[in-house]
């Protein structure tokens, strides 16, 4: 059976289960609510993603994989066994799900087998990741994977690896906005806008932390997350450099359109 299900009163109560995972045995962690967002204020705690491999694997749990969930439960008029399937996307993973997704995953880096197993470990002793269950087929067994928050938010500072990650997503970020605007800018105007975006996350470091600081715990929710951004903005607008940037990007990208 692929859900848990208990039959109360002809109606039933389903951990959703994914199908695919069917016979899946929890960890306790497994069992334990995914937070919503956590901030990492910790800067030791913080170095652990200091790693392209270790971020690619916590991007691909983010992301997961397409999956379904099937309920069953009785009418109670009838009696009829009333069977209902729903897609969702599934965030535990396998060791090897985690690799063939992480060539498929906007944001990440192709990692091997071995990577995944040496930097497992690393992530769930700092928390970012907890063993989620493992489902036994005959002699085979797989673990699975999952992440401990749906969003992390580093606020001690920019990363090594996350630095790499934004210069790839600026220059994306710059080709979408000519493909889906009307919008014209030389190889040299691009290659600028891009940096500029990168600038531009790093004078937002600052801000970051002292916003994160009053923040009343490290648990959140999405609206939190929308205010936290908001604030940041607030505050980045502060430095007469972070105004001048905008301007120069509002330049490049309206002059001549």
């Amino acid at each position: 059976m692929g859900l848990a299900a208990v039959e109360i009163g002809g109606k039933s109560l389903n951990a959703d289960i994914p199908d695919s995972l069917e016979g899946i045995e929890l960890t306790e962690e497994g069992k334990g609510p995914q937070e919503e967002i956590v901030f990492i204020k910790d800067p030791e705690r913080a170095a652990e993603l200091d790693d392209s491999a270790r971020l690619s694997i916590l991007r691909v749990l983010r992301e997961g994989i397409p999956d379904t969930v099937t309920s069953k439960r009785r009418d109670e008029k009838t009696g009829d066994l009333i069977i209902r399937q729903r897609e969702i996307q599934r965030h535990a993973l396998s060791v090897v799900e985690i690799v063939k997704q992480s060539k498929k995953v906007e944001g990440a880096e192709e990692v091997t087998k071995n990577q995944v197993y040496h930097h497992l470990p690393k992530l769930i002793d700092a928390n970012y990741v907890v063993k989620y269950g493992t489902v036994t087929t005959g002699k085979r067994t797989t673990d699975y994977y999952r992440r401990t928050a749906k969003g992390f938010v580093v606020t001690t500072g920019m990363l090594d690896a996350d630095e790499k990650v934004l210069k790839k997503k600026s220059r994306n970020y710059v080709e979408k906005i000519t493909q889906k605007f009307d919008i014209e800018l030389t190889e040299e105007q691009q290659k600028e806008l891009a940096n500029l975006l990168l600038q531009k996350y790093k004078l937002e470091m600052q801000p970051r932390r002292e916003v994160a600081n009053l923040i009343r715990g490290d648990l959140a929710d999405k609206e939190l997350l929308d205010l936290y951004e908001f604030l940041i903005e607030i505050q980045s607008l502060g430095q007469e450099a972070y105004i001048d940037l905008h301007r120069r990007m509002r330049e490049i990208i309206f002059s001549n359109n």
